[in-house]
């Protein structure tokens, strides 16, 4: 091996030293080289204060993010003591034991079987959404719209039938729940309300100003 080889060999060392990567055998080579050559001993020099300068260079100073981060993940607001999980828990575990007849028997206010068991089914996967939106709270913001449109629906079919007597009042009360649940489920994803667009907010506003 030629001294302009083994020149290029020792800097490929330099490097691995630098990292903490050599061995004792390596060590000894690297130095018993750079004793004898200035030009590697030059390199070994400039490229250890460069890794200094590196290992010690400040960070660069970022803004917090962590207030519009905690907005945009919209953290769930479980009321004091956590009262609003528990009651969303009994809600959705009233709504299971409700909607058991009509799923399993076919029973639901003399509808027809296969139409009763459709409905229990839907009963029951409001239910088991209430449960979990209870225990794992951080989903409520996303649940809240398959709940809140399946909540409102029933409550409003039901509103129709009792207004066009097509049902009673005690019948359709357990529909309550429903709302009951869709009203916590909307307070534990932190009561979003709908955003309007600031190009509509602007238009609004100078329509009003005319």
């Amino acid at each position: 091996m030629t001294f302009a080889e083994n020149c290029g060999l020792i800097r490929e060392l330099i490097s691995a030293r630098l990292d903490g990567e050599t061995s004792n055998v390596e060590n000894e080579l690297l130095d018993n080289h750079i004793a004898q050559c200035a030009h590697c001993a030059t390199v070994f020099q400039q490229l250890s204060v460069q890794h200094r300068q590196l290992r010690v260079y400040e960070a660069e100073r970022v803004p917090d993010l962590a207030v519009g981060v905690l907005a945009k993940a919209h953290p769930p607001k479980l009321g004091r003591r956590g009262w609003i999980r528990q009651v969303l828990a009994v809600l959705g575990l009233t709504e299971l034991t409700l909607s058991l007849p009509a799923l399993l028997l076919g029973d639901d206010a003399n509808a027809p079987v296969h139409v009763a068991r459709h409905v229990g089914s839907l009963s029951v996967a409001l239910g088991f959404a209430l449960v979990y939106a209870a225990w794992k709270p951080t989903r409520a913001y996303g649940m809240l719209p398959f709940i809140g449109a399946l909540a409102a629906c029933m409550v409003v079919s039901s509103a129709l039938d009792i207004a066009l007597d097509n049902a009673g009042l005690l019948t359709e009360a357990t529909h309550l729940v429903e709302f009951g649940g869709m009203y916590l489920v909307w307070l534990l994803a932190g009561s979003p309300r709908p955003r309007i667009p600031h190009n509509v907010f602007y238009q609004l506003t100078r329509g009003r100003e005319s």
